[in-house]
């Protein structure tokens, strides 16, 4: 009588690839995560300018720092928890930025002049890692401005 079946060993070896490729898989898809959000967050940046400066047309003053999410109830989070960095520096200038989780890619432009470490722009409330904290001249941050 012949039985027919895979032995154990065999069972092992394909459930041992099934693992290395799946790990793989995710692996790749942790980066593309991290890009996707890191998009995100452009976009989310261009969104609040814009919300910004509709506010400004009506009131001609930016907020202030600590009021930014009390005036414009539906402003975007970061995607991983947290409020973006928003700093008014006079009633007619800010300072808006995002942590990105990977390095700024070079044809994005970023605000960057000699006092740029002085505007922390970390996600407030936020304890996702990365990161905690940056700055605007952090090569993993995206900051904007209008009156500096």
């Amino acid at each position: 009588m012949k039985r027919s079946g895979f032995t154990l060993i065999e069972m092992l070896v394909v459930v041992a690839i099934i693992g290395l490729l799946s790990s793989t898989i995710l692996v790749g898809l942790s980066d593309a995560r991290r890009r996707a959000r890191d998009a995100r967050r452009f976009a989310d940046i261009r969104q609040i300018q814009n919300g910004l400066e509709n506010l400004y047309s009506t009131s001609r003053a930016y907020p202030k720092s600590e009021d930014l999410y009390d005036l414009i109830k539906e402003l975007p989070t970061d995607p991983q928890g947290g409020r973006y960095g928003y700093i008014q520096v006079n009633s007619n200038a800010y300072m808006l930025g995002a942590c990105l989780e990977n390095t700024r890619p070079p044809e994005i432009m970023s605000y960057s002049r000699p006092d740029a470490a002085s505007f922390d722009i970390s996600p407030q409330g936020s304890t996702q890692e990365p990161p905690t904290q940056c700055t605007c001249e952090s090569q993993n941050a995206y900051c904007v401005n209008v009156g500096l």
